[in-house]
Formats: structure tokens, sequence, C-alpha cells
């Protein structure tokens, strides 16, 4: 039923019935209204009648004309003279109307009244003011469906805006990705390790997820997780001994979905962070929970760059955050802060669309949210 009275209401090819229904209605009421004032019930409809095509051309001159040529193009004032000018012409018209028509239809109307003066009379815009009412009321319905519309189109067009910008976000991020995985696999290659096959059979379980699985909007959470495994596997041949990881991975993982490649960029950044090229000892701690509809997730790891923000490695903080806004919008909390020598990364997210993670300090989140991890 619904569907039914939204489509009357704004489709097109439903225009010539709204405009009957609206203008029956407007006859069914002002002849309710104005029956106790004529003789009988036959005068009220017949005259209603004979005020209904003046009422049509009054409401229609501004529906198709002042509306939309001036008010809708921000004519404020031309549109404000224009409506002045045609109550008046209306009001004088009506005058002439009654006189000339109404008084013969119905004697007990006759203009000039005996007995009332004239320019009390003149200056009775009761009629004028009901017929003005009914334009207004057509045309806020106008404007109500207008202003529906660019609402529509406004959304639509954000829609589009969001799904782009997306596309464009996991456009830069997938093949920064690859680039790294297949860097590394170059290094095993060119030394021709043993390790090389088993890198191989990593990188297109990899290639498989991204370039298939991660077109959905969202993906379960446990795949999430064995794609950062995967990848921790591939920088562990790489990097031997030199590297030290600790993965924790708790709370009911099962059932819960996430967008993809969520976490990658953090887990690429920390390995970023080590450009020293000494052949230092590289070391990180990779935390995920679920409590309470939340999503934790932590990274702390060795810091050996230098420059004013560490986090811009790889790919960039503002595009993470900006993928974020996009996904979890007023849902999340990112904090990113270097201490000394070691690179802190915490993010909540509050899987539930129905709440909104509140802001707190890095120093909270990570005492209080990732306690139980």
């Amino acid at each position: 039923m619904t569907t039914v009275v939204t489509d009357i209401i704004f489709k097109p090819a439903y225009r010539l019935l709204r405009n009957v229904l609206f203008w029956v209605a407007y006859l069914a009421t002002t002849t309710c209204l104005t029956v106790a004032d004529y003789s009988s019930f036959r005068v009220a409809i017949l005259i209603s009648l004979l005020f209904t095509p003046i009422n049509i051309v009054y409401t229609y001159l501004f529906v198709y004309g002042l509306v939309p040529r001036l008010l809708l193009r921000g004519k404020v004032w031309s549109f404000i003279v224009w409506s002045i000018v045609c109550v008046l012409l209306l009001h004088g018209f009506i005058l002439l109307y009654r006189h000339l028509v109404i008084s013969r239809v119905n004697s007990d109307s006759n203009w000039p009244e005996p007995g009332v003066p004239m320019l009390r009379q003149i200056f009775d815009f009761s009629v004028t003011m009901v017929t003005n009412l009914v334009a207004l009321f057509a045309v806020f319905i106008s404007v109500f469906k207008y202003w529906s519309r660019e609402q529509q189109k406004k959304m639509l067009l954000e829609k589009e805006k969001t799904v782009t910008e997306l596309e464009l976000l996991k456009a830069q991020l997938q093949p920064h990705f690859l680039f790294n995985t297949l860097k590394n696999l170059h290094v095993m290659v060119r030394e021709k390790s043993d390790k090389a096959p088993d890198m191989l059979m990593r990188l297109s379980s990899l290639l498989n997820y991204v370039l298939y699985e991660c077109k959905a909007s969202e993906v379960p959470l446990e795949k999430e997780i064995r794609v950062i495994k995967d990848y921790i596997a591939l920088e562990q041949k790489r990097y031997g001994d030199r590297l030290e990881v600790s993965l924790s991975f708790t709370g009911p993982l099962e059932g819960k979905m996430i967008a993809p490649m969520l976490f990658q960029p953090f887990v690429e950044n920390a390995f970023n962070h080590d450009i020293s090229g000494e052949g230092g000892r590289v070391w990180m701690s990779i935390e995920l929970s679920i409590k309470d509809d939340q999503l934790f997730f932590r990274v702390v790891n060795s810091l050996f760059c230098d420059g004013p923000d560490p986090g811009d490695k790889g790919m960039g903080a503002g595009n993470i955050r900006r993928r974020l806004e996009l996904l979890y919008p007023g849902r999340f909390i990112l904090d990113q802060e270097a201490v000394e020598e070691v690179y802190i990364t915490s993010l909540i997210i509050e899987l539930s669309a129905s709440g909104t993670a509140r802001r707190r300090p890095a120093a909270a989140v990570a005492e209080n949210n990732y306690s139980s991890i």
C-alpha cells in the first residue's frame, strides 16, 4: 500500500491522476465548508464548480510559473513582487466574477450587497484568501516533491562518490600489497632458496583472496586473520631469524564479518618502519580481540626510521583513515603514535551499526580495551 501511494505522489506517469484527485478533494472540501451559506447543496456544488477554473489557473500559475522560474532559481524578491501583483489582480477579478456570474446563480449572493459600504466589500479578501490557500497548498506539495527528488539525487551521488572513493582506495591498497609480496618472492628466487616454492604457494593463496574474495563488501574475519598469518609467514622467510613476531587472536571470532584488507596496511607499515638496512632485529606484536561486539586491534612494532611521521610509510595513514571513515562512519577509533623506538597502532571498531565508538585516550585504549588479549 505504501509503495502504491509513493508511486502516485512521485512518479510522472501518475501526474494526471494526482491533479484529478487534488481538485476532487478541493471541490469536496469547499462544498462541505460552504453549504451552510447557500440555499441548497446543489447551489453550493455549483458555486464551487464555478470558482474551480479560477483556482486552477491561479494555482498552476504559481506551481508551473512563478515557483520554478523565480523561487527555485533564487530570485526571491522577484517572486515576492510578482506574487503581490497576482494577489491584487486575482482579487479584482474575483470582485467582478462575483458580480457578473455568482450573483446570477445565487440570488442570496448579490454584489454589491445592499446596506454594506462599498469600500468594505472591496476589501473583503475572504474568497481571495481561500484561493491563495489552495495555491499555497499545491505549491507546498510541489516544493516538497522537488526537495525529495533533490535529496534522492544527493544521496545517490553521495553513494556513488563513496563507492568510487572506496574502489580508488582499494586500488591503491592492493597493488601496494602485491608489490611488497612480489619483492619478497624476488629475493627468494634470486638467492635460489628452498623456501621459494612454499612462498609461491602462499602468494598464490593471497592473490586469489585479493583478486576474487575482496570484491565483496565484507568477508569473514577468519579470512582476514589468515591473510595476516600468510603475509607474516612470507615476511618471516625474508627476514629469517631477524624477525620476531607475536600473534594473538582471541574472542568469539567465528561468524564475524569485516571489510576486506582492513588490517593489512597496518601490518605492512609495521614492516616498512624497518628501513635501516643494518640487519638488526625486527620485532612486532599483533593482537586482535572481539569483546561485546567491539573489535580491538593493535600492532606494536620496532621503529628504525627517521622522519616526522613514520605512520605514513607504505600505505598512507590518510588513506587508511579515509577508508575507515567511509566504511565505519562514527564507529571507529584509530590511534597511531611513535614512542622512542616503538610504534603503536590501536584500532577499535564497533561491529554493530547501532553502536558508536567513544573517543578515549590512547593509554586507556591500551590498558583497558586490550587488557584481555
